[in-house]
């Protein structure tokens, strides 16, 4: 499974900084954290730039993340904290070309009518959850995991979580349905897993693996920037858990 390699993958970047290991990384993940980092963005250059901002982050921490038995998680979290960070910095004017952003793809198709209704939405709705629910949703529909790999990854039983699922998805359907989106958690689930993932632009890959494996170093100025907020962010969230990072940055 790819989070098992995923796994090892980072084992042996912590371990050994092996280049190609973290670039096997990139490659795998790259698309997962673009995507959600769009949604929140609005735009493909800011979704870029929390992109690397993310990757550049898992270098830094990679020590401590070895021993988790799925990075999808992590790489979900951090994305949402990076990407929110940035809102923040931009302010209303990007949510402004959010906003247009959405609405020009709403009036330019009718086809995926329903994950048009969804996107927008979506990532706000995903960070109502806790941060386990998160990670499970992540999992079986962002990765597209079945019920019982995704219990595995986490070490939890199937049932369990089986049960988690239909309560987060219950949660995110009410939450659409309070702006306007009727739809059933089945019609949801499907939709997410067919549409959250897309591709990411094609250099992007290559651009993340050399500036992260620099840990940063050849990074912009409003990138090292976005890390540093996007850290603090995390640190009131877990203190005990990146607590040690801020100091790493310049």
């Amino acid at each position: 499974m790819a989070d098992v390699n995923d796994n090892a993958l980072i084992q042996e970047y912590a371990e050994r900084n092996s280049e190609t290991a973290f670039a096997a990384l990139v490659q795998r993940n790259v698309n997962l954290v673009y995507s959600v980092a769009f949604r929140y963005v609005g735009n493909s250059q800011d979704a870029q730039d929390v992109t690397q901002a993310v990757f550049i982050i898992l270098a830094r921490k990679a020590g401590s993340l070895r021993r988790r038995s799925t990075l999808t998680g992590w790489l979900y979290e951090t994305t949402r904290l990076t990407a929110r960070q940035l809102l923040r910095t931009k302010g209303r004017q990007l949510a402004r070309e959010q906003e247009a952003y959405m609405q020009s793809i709403l009036d330019q198709t009718g086809n995926e009518a329903m994950w048009l209704q969804l996107a927008p939405h979506l990532e706000a709705a995903m960070s109502r959850l806790r941060a386990a629910d998160r990670e499970l949703l992540a999992l079986r529909f962002y990765e597209n995991k079945t019920g019982a790999e995704a219990a595995a990854l986490l070490g939890i039983g199937a049932e369990a979580a089986h049960k988690r699922t239909s309560r987060a998805l219950e949660k995110l359907r009410t939450f659409f349905s309070k702006r306007g989106v009727d739809s059933t958690a089945a019609t949801i689930a499907e939709t997410i897993s067919a549409n959250s993932v897309q591709a990411a632009p094609v250099a992007l890959a290559k651009t993340v693996t050399a500036v992260a494996i620099a840990k940063g170093a050849t990074a912009s100025i409003s990138t090292l920037t976005l890390i540093k907020g996007a850290l603090k962010t995390m640190i009131l969230s877990r203190p005990s858990a990146v607590a040690a990072s801020i100091s790493n940055f310049p």
